[in-house]
């Protein structure tokens, strides 16, 4: 049985950590980091910048590389009963055989999908108050926060600097939920960097987000909203996806196409690097685009892109001849895929098509991937269940990379 008094204990040790009474924040920040040889995206959550955790959309909690001398959480805690109903069909489940009653989970590798036995700890984590524009002087430290004690066998494919795996879904063990105190607002922003040499920047709360320059840009204004889709089978983040459009002109395909409740919805992913269509959309989608991009020879596919076309994407005469691509919304918006994010320059000469055929039996009608993601702010707001959106940032004359991470009072 749980020791409520040891239970207590820890939450008030916890509590005394957080250094938060004098603040006057409301808003904690931290940096992002493409990987230059995955194009995978890592967050800082310690004071050593060496240290980063892959940001998963997807996780049910957070892992880490560590040793057998952490903490670790009782089987009779709660938080203990929610990370074993995430216990992946893909380990063989691990009971307690040594004499202690200890909270065995199988924490899963996103990009390999290897998943391995091993235990819920308690560990300590530290970002920082922001108003806004910089770091503040007002740290944050999270003491005995939920995170799975995983080998290092389990990093294999993940940036060399990652030490484990940042859960950033619904999951009551993800970042947010466990970030969560009296003046922090149940919402996440996400701004990635399309550039390996800038930062990108994350904020866990309400804004402003200023990327300046320009001065005084807030990102959190220029944000258009639309739902977001609970999938009673899944912690990821889906949108209400009812169409694709080709300059402006719908391509053909069945009703319900998108639908959630029938071929898997749209969602959002920021271990998949690419967007990908289930081969039937895809194949309608290739088609159209075709024949609305005229004027291009065709160049040689550079895996994992299959359609490369023979173009300087730099010159305004031939980037205006690039179709315009717009996810048609279910609230009668849409989210325009911009050039900046649905080409990817291969050489001097040479753009592939940054979309990917998933496959006919891909579990989900539409993956969006992190490039049609990057250097747009993405608000998900778990209050209001619904996802912010911007334009790309280089529209406003910023980036995701403009935000300031000195420390200033």
């Amino acid at each position: 049985m749980c020791n409520p008094i040891l239970a207590l204990f820890i939450f008030m040790l916890g509590l005394s950590s957080l250094e938060v009474s004098a603040q006057p924040f409301h808003t904690l920040v931290t940096s992002l980091h493409k990987d230059p040889n995955t194009s995978l995206h890592t967050i800082t959550l310690t004071l050593d910048p060496s240290e980063q955790y892959l940001i998963d959309l997807d996780a049910p909690f957070i892992w880490n590389r560590c040793d057998s001398s952490q903490p670790t959480v009782s089987c009779g805690e709660p938080k203990c009963l929610t990370t074993r109903s995430y216990i992946s069909p893909l380990c063989p489940e691990t009971n307690n055989t040594n004499g202690q009653c200890s909270c065995y989970d199988t924490p899963v590798n996103p990009i390999t999908g290897l998943c391995a036995s091993s235990y819920l700890s308690l560990n300590e984590l530290t970002v920082y108050w922001t108003a806004g524009r910089s770091l503040s002087t007002y740290r944050i430290q999270y003491g005995n926060l939920y995170i799975s004690c995983a080998p290092s066998s389990l990093l294999q494919s993940l940036p060399a600097q990652a030490i484990g795996v940042a859960s950033l879904s619904w999951s009551t063990l993800s970042l947010l939920y466990q970030f969560i105190i009296d003046d922090l607002t149940q919402k996440f922003s996400l701004c990635l960097s399309s550039s390996s040499d800038d930062q990108g920047v994350i904020f866990f709360g309400d804004g402003p987000y200023y990327l300046e320059p320009p001065a005084n840009f807030d990102a959190s204004s220029v944000l258009s909203y639309t739902p977001l889709i609970k999938n009673p089978s899944a912690l990821g983040y889906f949108i209400n996806v009812t169409g694709i459009s080709i300059n402006q002109e719908a391509i053909s395909v069945p009703a319900n196409t998108f639908a959630l409740d029938v071929s898997g919805g749209v969602k959002l992913s920021t271990t998949v690097p690419y967007t990908t269509l289930r081969s039937d959309i895809y194949s309608v989608f290739m088609s159209e685009f075709k024949k609305a991009l005229d004027g291009f020879p065709r160049g040689k596919k550079v895996s994992p892109l299959e359609y490369c076309f023979k173009t300087n994407v730099t010159r305004p005469t031939k980037v205006e001849s690039i179709p315009r691509i717009d996810l048609v919304l279910g609230d009668e918006g849409y989210w325009t895929i911009h050039k900046s994010n649905l080409l990817k320059q291969v050489d001097a000469d040479a753009a592939c098509l940054a979309i990917v055929d998933g496959g006919k039996t891909a579990e989900h009608a539409v993956v969006i991937g992190t490039y049609q993601l990057e250097n747009i702010m993405l608000q998900f707001d778990l209050v209001q269940s619904r996802l912010g959106f911007s334009s790309p940032l280089s529209s406003f004359g910023s980036s995701c990379g403009n935000f300031d991470f000195t420390v200033r009072p």
